[in-house]
C-alpha cells in the first residue's frame, strides 16, 4: 500500500503509482465474479467486461503464483470470446462484451490485444506453457484481423494501438513480419501528423491517455531500438500537446475536444487526468464534479507504469503557467482544421475552425466539442464549464447511447459547425448536416454549467429572474460568473417553419440559450435532407458571437455590459452564399467568412489580419517561460533562439530563461539542424527521427536518435558534456578549434 503523509496524501509519483495498482485491484477485486471467471462492467453489472478482466489477470499475476489460477480463468475467460470461425468478416476479433452475440465493436481487438501483449511480456515465465500458447495463438489471429482492418491514421487512438501491438505482438509470437509492420505504421502516422502539426484525434481527454500509453509501453518494451526511439518522440509530441492545453488553476483539460463523453467535458476524472495525477498530484483531478458523477478511472492500472516520457517543459507547463497562454495547432491541413487556447488564471476558451471528421472520405463523428469555457467559481468543484451543442429533437444529455458499452449519457453534436477564436472572443455557426429521418426541432443550445445562485443573468437592459424568456436575434445576453464575465449574443437564424424562437433557459445553476431554426410537428425536410439535390439553396444559418472578460479587466459586471453594448455586429450573405459575420469591441475585432452552400471556412480576421494558422504554437503571450513552434519554415526563431532545419517538420522549444533548449524532427528527412541559443550553438549535419535538448545551467546536451545521424558540433565558449542514446560520448570526440567540440558519427 501506498502509504499516505500527515494530510492524508500520497506525496511522491511512485507512492500514487502504487496507489493507482491498489485502488485498481480494489475495483477489480470487487466487480470479480467468480462464478464467470470474469469482470463485471463498472456500470452495467449484469454484463462482463473483458477488458477489466484481462486488467484483474495482471493484476494477481504480481501477486506471483498465488493469482495464477485465477489469473488463468480470466484470460482463458477472455480467449474465449474470440471470434474462430472460419469466414467470419472479422476472424480474429473480440466480443466488446462477453454477452454480446458477436463482434460489434471494431476496436475490440485492439484493446484485448493490449492487455495480451501486456501479460505476455511482463509476466511470460510464470505462465503455464500451454495457456501462454493459447494466448500467442490468439495474438497471432489478432494480428491478422489488425492488419485486414488497416485504420486509417487518422483515428489516432486506435492507429496507434494498432502500432504497439503489431510490434509488441510481433515480438511476443516471433513474428519479425508483424514487426516491421508496426515500424512501417509508425512512420506512416508520423508522416500523416506532420502533414498538420497536432495529433488529428486532438486534445481528447477520453482518448490521449490511451495514445500515451501505447506509445509509453511500446518504448519502454520493445527491442527495437530504433522503433523505441520513435515512440519516445511520439509520446513526447502527445505530452506537449497535452500540456499546452491543460490549465492548472483549473485542473481542467481546455476546449475544444476532438471526442469526448459528457462526463469529459465537464470535468469527470478518466484515463488522462488518471496521469496527470499520478505525476503532478493535484487531488483535484482525481475529485467527481456534480455535472457528470461519475468516473472512468476503472481498468486504467497502465497509468501506474514506470515510465511516463514526460518532457520537462512538457511537465513545467503542467505544474504551472504564465498567463495569457495562447495556443494555435493544426490538426487537419487539407481540411482547414485548426484549434485554438486561450487561458488567463481564470478560464480557458477554446475552439476548433471546423467539424471533426476522420477518414480520407470524411465522416463528422458526433462526440465533438466546438467550443468550451472553463471558468473559475469560488464554490465547489471550483470551475464552471460552457459548451455548444447543435442538436434535433431537443436532445439532451442521455440522448445518446453508446453503442458498446451501453452507457446512455453521450449528448452528441448534430451539426456542421465552422468558427473563429482570437483570444477572448469567439464567433460559432452552425448548420445541418444530412438527415433523412422525420425532426421535431432543430436548435443550437449554448449551456453553462455551475452558475452559482446568486449569479447575474442580464437579457439587454434586463436582468433575468424568470425563464424561460424569448431573446430577440442580436440582444446580449451576459452573465457574471465569479470573477469571468461571458457575452453570448445570437445572431438572426433562418426560420425553417414559423416563429422559430430564441429561448433563455435558467434553473440549479444551468442556463441554456436555445436557438432554433425550427419548432413544430414531425416532419421531414426536403431541402435539406441530403445538402443537396432539387430543392436545395443553401444551408441554414446559426450562430452566436461569444466574448470573455474578466473582473481583472473590466472591475465590475455593470462595466462589461457597457463594453459589450458598445461593440459592432455585422451579419451579412452575399449572393454567393457567403455569409460574414463581424464583431468589434472595445479595440479588438474578429471576422469569420464561410460558405452557406458547403459550410467550407472562407477567411478569418483577426484585428483586421487575415489569420493563417501554424502548425502548432504555445507559449505565455509575453515569451515568458517555454515557447512551443511546429514549423517546416527554413528558419524558427523564439525569442533569442534561432533554428535552421531545412524544411523538417521539426519543432523547437525555447525557454531562455532558463537555459533550457529542445528541437525535434520528428520525420525521415536527413534535416541538417543549426540550434543558436544564447549560451550555445549546435550543429547536426543530419538528424532524422531524433531530437537534441541542450541544458544550459547543467551545461549538458543529451541526443536521441533513431538510428544513424551526422556529425555533431558544439560551440560555445564553456565545455558541454555529451550524451547520445544515453551514453556518454568518449574517444571519436576531438576538438576542432577553440570552443568547439566536433562529434563524427
Amino acid at each position: 500500500m501506498a502509504e499516505p503523509d500527515a494530510a492524508g496524501r500520497v506525496t511522491s509519483s511512485a507512492q500514487r503509482a502504487r496507489q493507482i495498482r491498489d485502488d485498481q485491484t480494489r475495483r477489480l477485486e470487487a466487480a470479480w465474479d467468480d462464478e464467470r471467471g470474469m469482470v463485471r462492467h463498472a456500470q452495467h453489472p449484469d454484463l462482463h467486461d473483458p477488458r477489466g478482466t484481462l486488467a484483474y489477470a495482471s493484476s494477481v499475476l504480481e501477486d506471483g503464483d498465488a493469482g495464477l489460477e485465477r489469473a488463468a480463468r480470466a484470460i482463458r475467460a477472455v480467449l474465449a470470446l474470440q471470434e474462430r470461425r472460419p469466414g467470419d468478416a472479422h476472424y480474429g476479433n473480440f466480443r466488446w462484451m462477453a454477452e454480446d452475440e458477436g463482434v460489434t465493436d471494431l476496436n475490440g481487438v485492439e484493446f484485448m490485444l493490449d492487455g495480451l501483449n501486456a501479460i505476455a511480456h511482463r509476466h511470460r515465465a510464470a505462465l503455464p506453457p500451454d495457456l501462454l500458447e493459447e494466448m500467442l495463438e490468439a495474438i497471432r489471429l489478432g494480428l491478422g484481423e489488425v492488419d485486414a482492418l488497416d485504420v486509417h491514421p487518422g483515428y489516432t487512438n486506435i492507429a496507434l494501438s494498432d502500432i504497439s501491438n503489431s510490434v509488441l505482438g510481433g515480438e511476443a509470437t516471433g513474428d519479425p513480419a508483424f514487426v516491421v509492420r508496426g515500424g512501417r505504421r509508425l512512420d506512416e502516422w508520423f508522416a500523416f501528423t506532420n502533414a498538420s502539426g497536432a495529433p488529428h484525434e486532438f486534445n481528447s481527454p477520453t482518448y490521449l491517455g490511451v495514445d500515451i500509453a501505447r506509445m509509453a509501453e511500446l518504448a519502454a518494451t520493445t527491442r527495437e531500438p530504433r522503433i523505441a526511439a520513435k515512440a519516445r518522440l511520439a509520446a513526447e509530441r502527445l505530452w506537449s500537446h497535452v500540456a499546452a492545453h491543460y490549465h492548472p488553476g483549473l485542473a481542467q483539460i481546455a476546449g475544444p475536444h476532438s471526442r469526448s463523453y459528457f462526463d469529459g467535458w465537464t470535468g469527470a476524472p478518466g484515463y488522462l487526468k488518471l496521469f496527470l495525477w499520478r505525476l503532478l498530484g493535484d487531488e483535484r483531478l482525481r475529485q467527481v464534479p456534480p455535472y457528470a458523477p461519475r468516473s472512468r478511472e476503472e481498468g486504467h492500472g497502465s497509468a501506474a507504469r514506470d515510465h511516463l516520457f514526460v518532457p520537462p517543459y512538457a511537465e513545467r507547463w503542467l505544474r504551472e503557467k504564465r498567463y495569457p497562454f495562447e495556443v494555435v495547432e493544426t490538426t487537419d491541413a487539407e481540411r482547414g482544421l485548426d484549434i485554438a487556447t486561450y487561458m488567463t488564471a481564470d478560464y480557458a476558451l477554446g475552439t476548433a475552425s471546423r467539424h471533426y471528421t476522420v477518414g480520407d472520405a470524411p465522416e463528422p463523428w458526433p462526440a465533438f466539442n466546438s467550443t468550451l469555457l472553463h471558468f473559475r467559481r469560488d464554490e465547489e468543484p471550483g470551475f464552471g464549464v460552457l459548451f455548444a451543442r447543435y442538436v434535433a429533437d431537443d436532445a439532451g444529455v442521455g440522448a445518446h447511447t453508446h453503442a458498446s458499452d451501453r452507457t446512455a449519457e453521450d449528448w452528441w453534436d448534430e451539426g456542421q459547425f465552422v468558427g473563429a477564436q482570437h483570444r477572448g472572443r469567439a464567433i460559432l455557426a452552425y448548420g445541418l448536416m444530412p438527415r433523412m429521418r422525420r425532426v421535431r426541432s432543430y436548435k443550437l443550445s449554448v449551456n453553462v454549467l455551475g452558475l452559482a445562485a446568486d449569479a447575474e443573468v442580464w437579457a439587454g437592459e434586463e436582468r433575468v429572474t424568470a425563464s424561460p424568456r424569448a431573446v430577440p436575434p442580436g440582444e446580449p445576453v451576459v452573465l457574471g460568473a465569479g470573477a469571468v464575465y461571458a457575452a453570448i449574443i445570437p445572431l438572426e437564424p433562418t426560420d425553417m417553419g414559423s416563429g422559430a424562437p430564441i429561448e433563455l433557459k435558467l434553473g440549479d445553476g444551468h442556463l441554456a440559450l436555445d436557438i432554433y431554426n425550427y419548432r413544430g410537428p414531425a416532419k421531414q425536410f426536403w431541402e435539406y435532407r441530403s445538402l443537396a439535390g432539387p430543392f436545395y439553396r443553401g444551408n441554414v444559418r446559426n450562430a452566436v458571437i461569444l466574448e470573455v472578460g474578466t473582473r481583472e479587466e473590466f472591475g465590475d459586471l455593470a462595466a462589461f455590459r457597457r463594453h459589450v453594448a458598445a461593440a459592432s455586429v455585422a451579419d451579412t450573405t452575399g449572393d454567393d452564399l457567403a455569409r460574414e459575420i463581424a464583431y468589434s469591441s472595445g479595440g479588438g475585432s474578429i471576422a469569420l467568412r464561410y460558405s452557406l452552400w458547403d459550410m467550407d471556412l472562407l477567411e478569418r480576421r483577426y484585428d483586421g489580419v487575415p489569420f493563417v494558422a501554424p502548425m502548432s504554437r504555445a507559449g505565455a503571450s509575453d515569451g515568458s517561460g517555454p515557447q512551443w513552434v511546429q514549423s517546416r519554415d527554413g528558419i524558427v526563431e523564439l525569442g533569442r533562439t534561432k533554428l535552421l532545419a531545412g524544411g523538417a517538420p521539426c519543432w523547437l522549444v525555447a525557454d531562455d530563461d532558463a537555459g533550457a533548449w529542445v528541437v525535434a524532427n520528428p520525420s525521415a528527412d536527413e534535416a541538417p539542424v543549426w540550434l543558436e541559443t544564447p549560451s550555445v550553438a549546435v550543429e547536426c549535419e543530419a538528424l532524422p527521427y531524433g531530437r537534441i535538448e541542450v541544458d544550459g545551467a547543467a551545461r549538458s546536451i543529451a541526443v536521441d536518435v533513431a538510428g544513424a545521424m551526422g556529425a555533431l558540433r558544439v560551440m560555445s565558449e564553456q565545455p558541454y558534456r555529451v550524451t547520445v542514446n544515453g551514453a556518454g560520448v568518449t574517444g571519436e570526440m576531438t576538438s576542432a578549434g577553440d570552443g568547439v567540440l566536433e562529434l563524427r558519427r
